[in-house]
């Protein structure tokens, strides 16, 4: 027996299936850019899969993006930028019991949080007392040798990733 087009199906509908098939599309392309380098496009591709993810419940396969789009940020040798996806999705991860994972987030976030005390971003390592005064954001000039080109909101996860580079704190998510 076929199924005639716009039933509902065992999917919700040709519609939602519809939806389900761009974000495991967009998924696939981040790993494809990956596989290539590209990881900038690698990134864009992950952000609007686990958007598109997070919409439809699909839990799992929102909090592997957020852990791919990390990947690629570490890849980029931006720690500063990998720390909220990665603080995004661990909780996740182990609510789902994904425990390979899991674990590999967490040796991630380790590294990143070393290599931001390292670089004196975050924790004991910030140079000078923190203040509660809110700050105005640095002026924007030249790049300095390492520096990331440009800071990004992150909707997937409400995280502001230049506040832990910034700031010298932890990325927050927005309440």
């Amino acid at each position: 027996m076929t199924m005639q087009e716009g039933w509902p199906d065992s999917w919700g509908g040709p519609a939602r299936r519809q939806r389900q098939d761009q974000a495991y599309f967009l998924d696939l392309l981040g790993d494809s850019h990956r596989g290539l380098g590209r990881h900038e496009a690698a990134i864009e591709a992950y952000r609007q899969a686990a958007e598109a993810f997070r919409s439809q419940g699909a839990h799992c396969s929102y909090a592997l993006c957020l852990f791919k789009v990390a990947d690629c940020h570490l890849s980029l040798g931006e720690p500063w930028h990998a720390l909220g996806y990665l603080q995004a999705c661990l909780p996740l991860l182990q609510e789902l019991g994904v425990t390979r994972y899991e674990a590999l987030a967490r040796q991630q976030l380790a590294h990143c949080q070393a290599e931001l005390v390292g670089a004196r971003l975050l924790g004991e390592g910030r140079a000078g007392p923190r203040t509660s005064a809110p700050q105005d954001p640095p002026a924007p000039g030249p790049r300095a040798p390492g520096q990331p080109k440009h800071c990004r909101r992150i909707p997937a996860t409400g995280v502001d990733s230049c506040h832990a580079r910034d700031r010298g704190t932890a990325a927050l998510a927005e309440p």
